[in-house]
């Protein structure tokens, strides 16, 4: 194959998520500002939870805001290999070439499926990562995965099998 193969993320879970994140950011900042009349309950609990659910969820937000208006790829398959960008631990724009994958396959954690990919060069793979990404693969790999578990939830018009089929096409080619 030589043309490529890119998914996209789906603008409607886009829209869900900004909702959502909305919501938590507004029930945080309502935390932050409650007044507690119940005496047994310390205010400042209220206010510490408020000021970390404001942050997070206020990241989270602003995150998903921008990447509505950017329209961001999930995983890109090439002629040479591959690039991950489908969660916070994915590979992004490190390119995994078809010559280094063993195997491809579905794999489920907790009731998620992925697409796990098994490569040839663990050592050298996990080398090349952050230490805090390194640490998150180690810990799926302690759950039975592989190197790589591409998530395709907020995908457009992709399913885990029609990727998995894409990708063997491309390691055949």
């Amino acid at each position: 194959m030589n043309k490529d193969f890119i998914v996209y993320q789906s603008k409607g879970k886009q829209l869900l998520l900004i909702f959502l994140s909305i919501i938590m950011t507004g029930g945080s900042a309502f935390l932050l500002f409650h007044r507690t009349v119940d005496l047994r309950t310390s205010p400042y609990i209220f206010k510490i939870v408020g000021i970390v659910g404001f942050l997070f969820f206020g990241f989270c937000l602003y995150y998903f805001i921008k990447q509505f208006f950017i329209g961001k790829k999930v995983v890109v398959l090439t002629a040479d290999g591959f690039y991950d960008y489908s969660s916070a631990i994915a590979t992004k724009d490190l390119l995994i070439p078809w010559k280094d994958v063993v195997d491809i396959a579905l794999f489920n954690i907790v009731g998620q499926e992925f697409i796990s990919v098994k490569l040839k060069n663990r050592e050298e793979f996990l080398a090349s990562l952050s230490p805090l990404i390194r640490k998150s693969v180690q810990a799926n790999l302690k759950l039975g995965s592989n190197e790589i578990n591409i998530n395709l939830q907020n995908a457009k018009d992709v399913s885990l099998e029609e990727l998995l089929e894409r990708m063997l096409l491309f390691i055949d080619a």
